[in-house]
């Protein structure tokens, strides 16, 4: 599956969710661009349980053999820190993933570097 998406604003963890949850999916390539990256919980355990279930689907995906992403956002960086945080515990718990690739661009503060005199 290669993808890229777009938007305004987003929750990262239930898109890789939704991806991995594809039937027979061997590799996955993502490219995100989002302005804010959201999280869709409503209270604190079901924002725990979103990411532990993104760790363990990871880890117990027995097709999955490639796995790069690449996150490009201007803010919300604790989101961004739990996603990565269950997407590189779910990888080590894989056996069958060959290929991990993941680049975080923090656009905010590209364009604070930008702005320097």
């Amino acid at each position: 599956c290669y993808c890229v998406l777009k938007k305004n604003s987003v929750d990262l963890c239930l898109v890789i969710l939704q991806l991995l949850n594809l039937p027979l999916i061997k590799v996955l390539h993502l490219l995100t661009v989002f302005l804010k990256l959201r999280d869709d919980s409503t209270n604190s355990i079901l924002h725990t349980d979103k990411y532990s279930e993104l760790e363990t689907c990871i880890a117990m995906n027995s097709t999955l053999l490639e796995m790069k992403l690449q996150v490009e956002s201007k803010d919300n960086p604790t989101v961004t820190q739990k996603t990565i945080t269950s997407l590189i515990n779910g990888v080590t718990g894989n056996k069958t993933i060959t290929s991990f690739s993941l680049v975080f661009i923090d656009l905010q503060s590209l364009s604070d570097v930008t702005k320097i005199p």
